[in-house]
This record gives structure tokens, C-alpha cells and sequence, in this order.
């Protein structure tokens, strides 16, 4: 009896292990479902934004743009976003400083929840400091 019990036992035991194997795929009825790829992180959408300029804050590397409905909207820029549009072409986002006032396109995306300003293209240029916001709506 003892020999023929470890022998069963051990194709039993053989037999689930292999029960337990999978390839990776579901099996439903005649059909295997293999998983999905892992998500893949999407590139931003670059989208723009067309308004005026209220505010540059050089230090904190921000600036606010109104829309023609009255609301503003802050982007963050860094050392690779540029202006176009100032006499010569791919300027610092820093030669906009007194030029608040200016109609401006901003071309950006959302990083993270904030958005980035990729670049600025100025439309009508003000030299005048003060913006345009008091005119009547």
C-alpha cells in the first residue's frame, strides 16, 4: 500500500502544479485573454491661449494673461520658453518686462497640474504700463 500511495501523491502534487500554471493569459472558456500593456503616460496636448498681458513676475517665473471674457490665467515659463514676435525672433521670456498691455498668444501644456508656457507670440505690442483692463466690458 506504501508504495503505491507516494507515487500517487507525487503525480497529484505534479498534477495541481501544473494546474496552477498560467501563460500570462485568462482562460474563458475555448478563448485566452491575455492582460493589457501597461498604461503609457501620454504626451501632454500643447494648446493656446489668446489675450493680454497683466502681469510678469520675473522672480517666481510666472505671468498672468486675460482672456477677452475678463479672466485671468497664470502660466509658469522657464529658461526654454521664448517670445516671438519683438523684431527678432526666439527672445527671452524677460523682454516682455514693460510690455504689459500687449495681445499675446501663449502656447502651452499642463505638467503636472500647472501650466507651462512653451511660447509667446506677441500679437500687438503695448509699451504702455498700463493695461488696458479699465476699459469698459
Amino acid at each position: 500500500m506504501k508504495g503505491f500511495v507516494l507515487p500517487l501523491i507525487g503525480t497529484l502534487s505534479g498534477l495541481m502544479l501544473i494546474g496552477c500554471q498560467r501563460d500570462r493569459g485568462v482562460y474563458a472558456g475555448n478563448e485566452t485573454y491575455q492582460p493589457r500593456p501597461a498604461h503609457m503616460a501620454r504626451k501632454p496636448v500643447i494648446q493656446d491661449i489668446h489675450g493680454e498681458l497683466v502681469h510678469l513676475d520675473l522672480p517666481k517665473n510666472l505671468f498672468v494673461v486675460r482672456v477677452s471674457n475678463g479672466m485671468e490665467q497664470t502660466f509658469e515659463f522657464d529658461d526654454s520658453t521664448y517670445v516671438m514676435g519683438l523684431r527678432q525672433s526666439k527672445l527671452p521670456v524677460r523682454n516682455l518686462v514693460g510690455k504689459e498691455g500687449s495681445e499675446v498668444i501663449v502656447e502651452w501644456q499642463e505638467v503636472d497640474g500647472i501650466k507651462k508656457a512653451q511660447r509667446i507670440d506677441v500679437t500687438q505690442l503695448s509699451t504702455s504700463k498700463a493695461s488696458r483692463h479699465r476699459r469698459g466690458h
